[in-house]
This record gives structure tokens, C-alpha cells and sequence, in this order.
């Protein structure tokens, strides 16, 4: 994921005016601020939401007669500017007009920036060298063609970088061409002497201060020291509902990211392995080693090191059915699988991929792996361990494999389809859609109350699952469980049928301005009892029973951190999951946890 910020700079010295026009939008738009002092002719100012809301600029802009510019940073690719004076909106630039979508021709002119409106400002910089002409330098940008060369290229420098150790090629990558925009950005704020603009405010809150000028004396809105004590409180709240949970049993193991202080915390990796425990791993980033431990009951042995000779960069993994094997998916210009034999504790082969590799599955018998990136499965026999083929799909990146080894299902067309792939021939035999959405419906929903913020023309898929004995497909959808009949879906042509049960995922409102969001991220499948697990946005593991169609709470985590991972044990005794406390922040805290399923059951 690419930098995000935006940051409003005002023509001013009287910081008091700002402070208070800012005081009096924080309490309206519910949101967080920090101003800078004035430097060099600018009092800079700094949103929550990593400032990419334009209409905070509008706002300040009402209520402040001079030159103001919003300047915005949309994943390393988007520079935006918007340009006030006098109340007025002047001028508005955008590096790519058609990024989230095509728009008409009068509104990508519009979009293209005036650099002559910027005269009278310039005239009022001190010692002032900046000219039109280098503003117009600056906003331009290169063709579609162009870019699409510079992207193949920094392709094959990857290629290059993932076969190879020496890494002189990294000195060949165009950083400043590939990441323009942000480049832009940076050129943009220093024509107009314009200091501390490539940060947020979030960024900011993060302790990445240190090339921050006159950072001390930066000014909070609103007062810190009342959401300081209320977070501690929920803290101490949380800590010891956990403390009872494990006292009673139903919490058995909490295995925290081990991350060095100030780094991006390491994301967790686990598999139900064959004996009842889990194989879990922690990765980071930039070539972190990853490191998996064995741990199973009684919990509070010291886990096991699993003495592999593993490659870089794995973020998602397998074991094999019988335990023998194991399999590994990874991103970070490591694009590739990996496949171990446990037994033997050696590497058995390496699988190139195109993209990061982000689902890697056994069949049955174990004669085949398949590994999935973006728009590729790879085909590998296990018994030989030279490729069987390689097919085209679309965007996605889960697979999921029926339990009689011939079909492989792949979600695609960005998580609304789902294509069925035939495992002997290796050829895609259908695709199909999910349900389509009322649009109208939404809006009702949304005008109560109770709908999600955004729409989705169709159900979207995140995760894919199969009964035992192959007769129900069960899917983790945003909206909710849904679950099919598997001969149902293998004769319907062109769209999924109708679920024969499902439950809908729990809505939750979310930081400051109270965005409502709904998704369910995994599911499992409690074979004796008849019984789906699944998990979400909610904090809450839900069961959902297939023969009355109840479904009901078997779990809230304290705090209720987001539940992206659940995976049953294989003796059905505990489940693991990984969760997120604060997801929606910069660097939200992952922990993984193991429950007593036969407790909670």
C-alpha cells in the first residue's frame, strides 16, 4: 500500500484566527487537528482521515479571506491541489483526472491546473525565485504509453531482484518516475516554500517527527488529555476481561507480534495442523525472516520452532492433509510459492509467480498443489515437482478445492464471481456471478440508518469453503454467511443459486464521523455438529446451524477487534483467530488467540 496525506496551507501569521476557525470545525465535523506555527509565511494544518477530505479545505476556506492550498497524496499516485482565495474556489488540479473513473472531457480540462492564477501569490513570497513556467513543469505529467513503459520496466528489475541476491539492480529502479505523484507533491509544496507538507495528520501521531520543523510547537484540537484517560480506562477494562476469560478456560493462548518498538507490527500467519495445535509464524516487512512455531496443549509449553529452511517474505501458508507437507505464498518482490516436506525439514521446490503469491492449496491425495496470485493459478505436481500448467483468471486471490479432488473454485472479477476450474484439464468450466444488489434498497437502508456507507452492485466473496463430504459450498461474504448446495452451483450457468441458509454480517460504526461497515472475513466448518463458524468486522465468532438455520454468538472479544482469520483445530477441540484492534489505524495491533471451542460449543 502506497502513502497517504493531505495537509492544508494557509497565508497567515495570525495562528490565533486559524486555531480558532479550526476549533470550531473540529467540534462540527467531529474530527482531529494539528497546526503547525507559522513558518516562512504559512500555518500548515492537519486532519484526522490523513487529511483526504477536500471539504475540510472548503470549510477553512469560508471563513478565511486569503490564499489557501489543500494539497493530497492518494496512494503514491493521485496529486491533487485544490487553490482558494477570497472565499473562491480559483483553481483545482488533478494528476489523473480518470483514477476512480472516467470523466468527461470538460471536467479532465478543469482538472488540468492554471499555473498563471498563482501570479499574485508568488508576488507576495519573499525573495520569490519560483516562475509560472516551473509551476507548469511540475504539473506536468507523462502519457498513459509512458507510464505503462515505466511500469514493464520496474517489473523486469523485480523479476530480476527475486532470482538474483545482488541487488545492484535496485540502484536501476525509476523511483521518481514510478512514484510521480508523490514527487509532484513534494516539488509542488517546495515552489511555494511551503514546509512539512508530505505528512498527516495520523503520520504525525505516529511519532514520524523527526524532520517535522518546529515540530514542538505544533497545536492539538481538540485537547488529547480527556481521549488519553478514556482510552487507558478501556484499556485496564479490556485487559481484565481477558484475564477472567483465561481463568476460566475459554482462553487458552495469547501470542502477541513480536515487532521491534517503532516498526510496523508483524502481521501473523497459522494452520490447524494434523495433531490438534497450530502452526503459527509472524512476517514483516523488506525481507524479514519469518519464524513458525509448533504450538499445541497444554497451551503454556513452550512452543516448538519448526525447523525449516524458510524463504523470505511468506504471508500465507498450508499444510497437506496427511501433515507431510507444507506450503507457503509469498509478496514483497518474493513472488513465489514454496513447498517443504516436514519430515525431511528441506525445501522441495521454488514456483515463480507474476504477482505476490496470495493462496496456496493441496488437493486431497496430495498429487498436486495449486498456487494463486492475481490473475494466475500454477499448477505443480507434488510427486515429480515440475509444473502441470498454468491458467489466466481474473483479479482475486482466494481458491478453495472440493474434497473430490476434481473441481477448484478461484474468486474473480475483484471477489463478485466465482469461476469453477476442472483440476484435470486445468480449464475454466464456468464463471459465476454473485447476487446482484438493490440499489434502492441501500439507499432506504442508508437513510434509516442501519445500511453501510458504500455499495456494491454485487455480494463480494473474501473467503471459500467445503464441507467434508462436498455437499455445501460456504461462502464468507461481505454481506454475511452464505451457503449453496454444491450440485446446485456446478449446473447453474451464469449465477450463483439461491443459498440454502445464511446470516448477515453485524453493521459497526467506525472512527470519528461514524462510517458504517459490515464484512464477514472467514469461516469454518464444525463437521460433527453440523455447524458453520465465521467471523468479521464485528469482533464476534458466530456459529450458524445448517439444519435450523439459527445463528447465534458464541464469542465477543473484548474490545471487539475486527476478526479477519478463524481456523478450527482439527480435532475440533479449539479455533484460532487473528484479530485487529484499531484496524482502521496506521498501525493497528494484530494478535493471534486460541479458544475452547468445546466450551464455548
Amino acid at each position: 500500500m502506497g502513502a497517504y496525506y493531505g495537509s492544508i496551507h494557509i497565508r497567515s501569521n495570525d495562528i490565533e484566527e486559524i486555531i480558532e476557525i479550526v476549533k470550531r470545525l473540529a467540534a462540527q465535523e467531529k474530527l482531529k487537528f494539528l497546526i503547525s506555527p507559522c513558518i516562512n509565511g504559512w500555518i500548515s494544518v492537519y486532519s484526522s482521515e490523513r487529511g483526504q477530505n477536500p471539504t475540510v479545505a472548503e470549510a477553512i476556506a469560508q471563513q478565511f479571506s486569503g490564499h489557501l492550498l489543500y494539497l493530497s497524496l492518494y496512494d503514491d499516485d493521485l496529486f491533487d491541489y485544490i487553490y482558494y482565495r477570497e472565499h473562491k474556489l480559483v483553481d483545482e488540479y488533478s494528476s489523473n483526472p480518470d483514477y476512480f473513473e472516467t470523466i468527461p472531457r470538460e471536467e479532465k480540462e478543469r482538472l488540468c491546473g492554471k499555473p498563471e492564477v498563482f501570479a499574485d501569490l508568488l508576488a507576495e513570497l519573499p525573495n520569490n525565485q519560483t516562475t509560472i513556467e516551473e509551476i507548469a513543469e511540475v504539473l506536468t505529467v507523462a502519457s498513459e504509453e509512458e507510464r505503462e513503459k515505466l511500469y514493464q520496466k520496474s517489473l523486469e528489475l523485480l523479476k530480476r531482484l527475486q532470482v538474483s541476491e545482488n541487488h545492484a539492480a535496485l540502484n536501476e529502479l525509476p523511483y521518481d518516475e514510478v512514484f510521480a505523484a508523490a514527487k509532484q507533491f513534494a516539488d509542488f509544496a517546495q515552489l511555494f516554500n511551503i514546509s512539512n507538507a508530505s505528512i498527516c495528520y495520523e503520520y504525525l501521531q505516529d511519532d514520524e517527527d523527526e524532520e517535522i520543523e518546529r515540530w514542538s510547537e505544533f497545536f492539538h484540537i481538540p485537547d488529547l488529555s480527556i481521549e488519553l484517560a478514556h482510552k487507558q480506562r478501556e484499556k485496564a477494562r479490556i485487559n481484565q476481561a481477558l484475564t477472567e476469560l483465561n481463568i476460566s478456560g475459554i482462553l487458552l493462548l495469547t501470542v502477541s507480534s513480536p515487532t521491534p518498538s517503532e516498526q510496523f507490527p508483524h502481521q501473523p500467519i497459522f494452520v490447524p495442523e494434523k495433531t490438534g495445535g497450530f502452526f503459527i509464524g509472524w512476517y514483516g516487512h523488506h525481507n524479514q525472516p519469518l519464524e513458525i512455531k509448533h504450538y499445541t496443549a497444554p497451551w503454556n509449553n513452550e512452543p516448538e520452532n519448526l525447523d525449516l529452511p524458510l524463504e523470505k517474505n511468506a504471508y500465507v501458508m498450508q499444510i497437506s492433509p496427511s501433515g507431510k507437507f507444507l506450503a507457503l505464498g509469498h509478496a514483497s518482490g518474493s513472488w513465489q510459492a514454496t513447498l517443504y516436506d516436514l519430515e525431511e525439514k528441506q525445501l522441495l521446490k521454488t514456483i515463480p509467480h507474476l504477482r505476490a503469491t496470495s493462496s496456496v492449496q493441496f488437493t486431497p491425495n496430495e498429487e498436486m498443489l495449486v498456487s494463486r496470485s492475481e490473475e494466475e493459478i500454477v499448477f505443480t505436481s507434488i510427486e515429480n515437482l515440475q509444473q502441470i500448467a498454468v491458467i489466466k483468471v481474473g483479479h482475486g486471490s482466494k481458491i478453495a478445492i472440493h474434497p473430490d479432488g476434481r473441481y477448484l473454485l478461484a474468486d474473480d472479477g475483484g471477489k463478485s464471481k466465482l469461476a469453477i476450474i476442472d483440476l484435470k484439464t486445468q480449464t475454466v468450466v464456468k464463471v459465476l456471478s454473485t447476487a446482484e444488489l438493490d440499489r434502492t434498497a441501500w439507499m432506504a437502508s442508508v437513510q434509516r440508518g442501519e445500511g453501510v456507507n458504500a455499495f456494491s452492485a454485487n455480494e463480494m466473496i473474501f473467503k471459500m469453503d467445503f464441507s467434508p463430504d462436498g455437499r455445501w459450498l460456504v461462502c464468507a461474504m461481505q454481506q454475511g454467511v452464505r451457503v449453496f448446495e454444491w450440485n446446485e452451483v456446478f449446473s447453474s450457468h451464469s449465477k450463483l443459486p439461491l443459498p440454502i441458509v445464511g446470516s448477515s454480517s453485524e453493521v459497526i460504526t467506525v472512527g470519528d464521523r461514524g462510517s458504517r461497515m459490515a464484512t464477514t472475513y472467514d469461516v469454518a466448518f464444525d463437521w460433527q455438529r453440523n455447524v458453520i463458524l465465521s467471523c468479521g468486522i464485528e469482533g464476534k465468532v458466530k456459529s450458524l446451524d445448517l439444519a435450523t438455520g439459527e445463528s447465534k454468538v458464541l464469542l465477543e472479544i473484548p474490545g471487539r477487534p475486527a476478526i479477519i482469520q478463524l481456523d478450527l483445530s482439527r480435532d475440533l477441540a479449539t479455533f484460532c483467530t487473528h484479530s485487529i484492534h484499531d484496524m482502521f489505524e496506521r498501525k493497528p495491533e494484530p494478535i493471534v488467540q486460541i479458544w475452547n471451542y468445546l466450551r464455548l460449543a
